[in-house]
C-alpha cells in the first residue's frame, strides 16, 4: 500500500515538474524571439527589446545616432516593447534669401497719339521683398518656412508703352534705365523752307511728319526710336546742317507750332535703334 502511494507521489511530482518546466520555456519564447523596429534614413532596423534597457542605448549599440534637432517618436530614456516601431525624423535648416517681386503699378499715365503712334507715359511704383528666412526640413522634404527677417526696397520710375493699333502693349522701356541726354531744341514742319530738300522727305527718304525729328548722327544714331520730354515719341529719321552736338530739330505740324520749341531745353531718352518708328 505505501508501495503504490510513494509511485503516485512520484508520477504527481514528475507531472507538475513538467509542467512547470514547459510553462518556463513557453515564457522563454517570446523573449527569444521578440523584436523591435526602427525606422531612420529610409532603412528599417530591427531590434531586440530589453525591459531594462533604454532606447537610447539600444541606439547605441545599433550605431544609430541622431541630432539635437531630430525628432524621435518615442521617449529614449524608456525601454521599448516587443513588436514597437520607432520613428527617427532627420531635422535640418537652411537660411536663404528670397525676394517677393511686387509688379509695377501705376500712379499716373499720359497717352500721345500724334507722334507716328501711340505711346503711354507710365509713373509707376515697384517693390522687391527680400526676406532671410530659416527653412526647416523633415527628412529632406521642406515642412516649414520661418522669417528671420524681411525688407522692402521701393522703385518709382517712369515707362514708356508703345501701343498698337487695338491698344495693346508691343514694347515697353524702362525709362530710368534709359541713357538721357539734356538738349537744345528747335522745330521744323513739313514744306518749311530752311528744312532739307524741299522739306517733306527726310534723309532716310521718308515722309516728312510729327514725329520725325532731326538729329547729329555723331550723337544719336539714325534709326533711333527717342522719347523727348514735353514732346513725346519720337523717331531719329533726319539730320540738317545747322543741327550739329547737343542739338535736335522736332518735327511739328506748322509754322505756329514750330515758334512754340525754338531753342527749348529738353531731356532726349534714348530707347533703342529700329528699322522701323
Amino acid at each position: 500500500m505505501m508501495k503504490n502511494n510513494l509511485i503516485s507521489i512520484l508520477k504527481l511530482s514528475c507531472v507538475a515538474l513538467g509542467i512547470f518546466i514547459l510553462s518556463q520555456a513557453a515564457a522563454a519564447i517570446p523573449s527569444l524571439y521578440s523584436k523591435a523596429f526602427i525606422n531612420v534614413d529610409d532603412k528599417t532596423y530591427i531590434v531586440k527589446p530589453y525591459k531594462n534597457i533604454s532606447l537610447k542605448i539600444i541606439l547605441e549599440q545599433n550605431n544609430l545616432s541622431f541630432n539635437q534637432d531630430d525628432i524621435v517618436s518615442k521617449d529614449i530614456n524608456k525601454p521599448i516593447k516587443p513588436f514597437q516601431t520607432v520613428k527617427i525624423i532627420r531635422i535640418s535648416k537652411l537660411q536663404n534669401e528670397i525676394v517677393d517681386e511686387v509688379p509695377f503699378r501705376v500712379v499716373w499715365s499720359k497717352k500721345y497719339n500724334s507722334n507716328l503712334r501711340k505711346v503711354e507715359l507710365q509713373k509707376g511704383v515697384e517693390k522687391n521683398i527680400k526676406k532671410i528666412v530659416d527653412e526647416v526640413f523633415y527628412d529632406g522634404v521642406l515642412k516649414e518656412t520661418n522669417i528671420l527677417s524681411e525688407n522692402t526696397e521701393s522703385k518709382e520710375y517712369y515707362r514708356l508703352l508703345l501701343l498698337d493699333k487695338n491698344n495693346k502693349v508691343e514694347k515697353d522701356y524702362d525709362l530710368s534705365k534709359a541713357k538721357r541726354i539734356k538738349m537744345k531744341a528747335t522745330a521744323y514742319y513739313p514744306g518749311d523752307p530752311l528744312a532739307w530738300g524741299d522739306g517733306t522727305i527726310t534723309v532716310l527718304g521718308q515722309r516728312m511728319q510729327r514725329g520725325i525729328v532731326a538729329v547729329d548722327p555723331k550723337v544719336i544714331s539714325l534709326r533711333t526710336r527717342l522719347f523727348i520730354t514735353g514732346y513725346g515719341y519720337g523717331y531719329a529719321g533726319d539730320t540738317g546742317n545747322l543741327i550739329k552736338g547737343k542739338r535736335i530739330d522736332l518735327g511739328v505740324n506748322n509754322a505756329q507750332e514750330e515758334k512754340a520749341w525754338m531753342y527749348r531745353e529738353v531731356t532726349v531718352y534714348i530707347l533703342e535703334e529700329s528699322n522701323t518708328y
